[in-house]
């Protein structure tokens, strides 16, 4: 092998290093929420329940070949996003500055770790509890079809391009009556976007990405967006200063 073509292979590979660095780069993203000028209630956010076939285990090949083909074509568990969603959800509320949030977890720890030195924390004043259930999630790859029982690892995930859609339905609760409030679900798909990420090829950082699949962080962004600005429009109206604008659908 000459100089010249080892100078060829060595460019090469340095250009695709920093393809890749540029395709995985954080990038900070324009949160599409209502502000506004103070802050109202104290909500409290209450664990987001999956109940859609694909967070459930059964059905999800566990190891080997199975799993690995069913990771690739999309198919993959995803149980636990409701975690994710919940944070995301969280982190859009306060960006909203609608809101006062009221951690309950993060109180429980507190009241136990201060009776140790005889401090009493006061239970913190809560006006609305507000819940989710994911109806359904649907990843799907296209492209790359895996045949014959062999697995092109190289350049498979590359190769394939990712879709997906989830729904969830949010719902409000008084805390000192349990009445249940609101209720509305909401549904995105990464073929189209209310918010302008159906095409966002990058990794989210700030806590707007709780998956490892772009698509699906997109959707979820989608939903917590819409809902977002749902609830500030249904319980801090008057409060609100500055709306963000509806991209056309994508």
């Amino acid at each position: 092998m000459n100089k010249i073509t080892i100078g060829v292979i060595i460019l090469a590979m340095c250009a695709t290093l920093a393809t890749a660095d540029e395709n995985t780069k954080v990038q900070e993203i324009a949160v599409p929420v209502n502000k506004c000028e103070a802050p109202t209630l104290s909500i409290a956010i209450n664990d987001i329940e999956c109940k859609a076939q694909s967070c459930q285990d059964t059905g999800v090949p566990s190891g080997g070949f199975a799993a690995l083909a069913a990771l690739a074509s999309g198919q993959g568990n995803v149980k636990g996003i409701g975690t994710g969603v919940k944070s995301m959800l969280t982190n859009a509320i306060k960006e909203s500055k609608c809101f006062k949030i009221v951690d309950l977890e993060q109180f429980e720890k507190m009241k136990k770790m201060l009776a140790a030195t005889g401090q009493e924390v006061k239970p913190p004043k809560i006006d609305l509890i507000i819940s989710g259930t994911i109806s359904s999630v649907d990843v799907s790859k296209e492209g790359g079809a895996i045949a014959g029982g062999v697995i092109p690892i190289v350049g498979l995930f590359s190769k394939n391009t990712s879709k997906a859609s989830i729904g969830v339905e949010f719902f409000t609760m008084n805390p000192s009556t349990l009445e249940m409030g609101d209720s509305k679900s909401f549904k995105a798909d990464s073929e189209k976007s209310s918010w302008g990420f159906g095409g966002f090829g990058g990794a989210a950082g700030g806590g707007w990405s709780v998956t490892k699949n772009v698509a699906l962080d997109n959707v979820i962004r989608d939903v917590v967006f819409s809902a977002t600005n749902y609830i500030t429009e249904s319980y801090a109206k008057d409060k609100i200063v500055e709306r963000p604008k509806l991209v056309a659908a994508q």
